[in-house]
C-alpha cells in the first residue's frame, strides 16, 4: 500500500527490449519512496492488434480509476528508449507543471545525461491524455503527467542509481503538492 499524490507506472511490456527493466525500476522506486505504483504485465507476443489494444485499454482504465480514487496529482511513467540518456516529456503547461518538471530534471541532471529534447505534446504511455474517459472528469484532467524515457545504460547498468533518484523525486514532488508523511522527513531516506 502506497501513500502520497504521485503514481509511478510503466507502459505495457510487449516484445520490445526497450521496456526491459522498466517494471522493476518502477516497483523498486515506489517501494523505496513508499509511494504508489501500477506495473504493467509483461505480455509475450500478443495474438493480434485487438488483443494488444484490449490490454492497453485495460491498463488505461486501471490508471484512470486509480488516479480518481486516490487523489493522485502527478503520474510519472517510466519507459525505455533506444537512444542513450534520459528524455523527459510532459503533457501540461503552467507554473506548477513547470515546477514539477524542474524537480524531475534537477533530480536526474547531476547524475545522468538528460537529452535536450523536451516534448510538451503529451505521450501515450499512461492512458490519461486524449482519452474520452476524461471528458467530464476534472479531477483527472488536473493530473500532471510526466514520462521519463530511459536509455539502455540507464535501464541496466545504472538501474540502482535511477531507482534512488526517482524515489527522491517522488518525495520532493509529494512535498511540493502538500503531502507529508507524519513522523517522517522525506520519502525515501536516501539523502538523509
Amino acid at each position: 500500500m502506497g501513500t502520497g499524490m504521485v503514481l509511478l507506472s510503466n507502459p505495457r511490456i510487449g516484445t520490445s527490449k526497450r521496456e526491459l527493466y522498466t517494471g522493476q525500476i518502477v516497483e523498486e522506486a515506489a517501494l523505496l519512496a513508499k509511494g504508489w505504483a501500477i506495473i504493467a504485465n509483461e505480455k509475450k507476443q500478443p495474438q493480434g492488434m485487438d488483443e494488444a489494444q484490449s490490454g492497453e485499454l485495460s491498463l488505461d482504465k486501471t490508471v484512470h480509476d486509480f488516479v480518481k480514487e486516490y487523489g493522485i496529482k502527478c503520474v510519472i511513467t517510466i519507459s525505455g528508449a533506444a537512444e542513450p540518456g534520459i528524455t523527459i516529456k510532459s503533457q501540461r503547461e503552467g507554473s506548477e507543471s513547470g515546477e514539477i518538471l524542474d524537480i524531475v530534471r534537477s533530480g536526474l541532471e547531476p547524475h545522468f545525461s538528460i537529452n535536450p529534447h523536451l516534448d510538451d505534446s503529451g505521450n501515450r504511455a499512461t492512458g490519461l491524455q486524449d482519452n474520452d474517459m476524461l471528458a467530464d472528469d476534472s479531477s483527472v484532467q488536473s493530473v500532471q503527467i510526466i514520462q521519463i524515457e530511459l536509455g539502455p545504460e540507464e535501464r541496466s547498468f545504472r538501474k540502482d542509481q535511477i531507482v534512488n533518484s526517482v524515489a527522491d523525486i517522488v518525495g520532493l514532488i509529494n512535498a511540493k503538492l502538500g503531502f507529508s508523511v507524519s513522523g517522517q522527513e522525506g520519502s525515501s531516506g536516501v539523502l538523509d
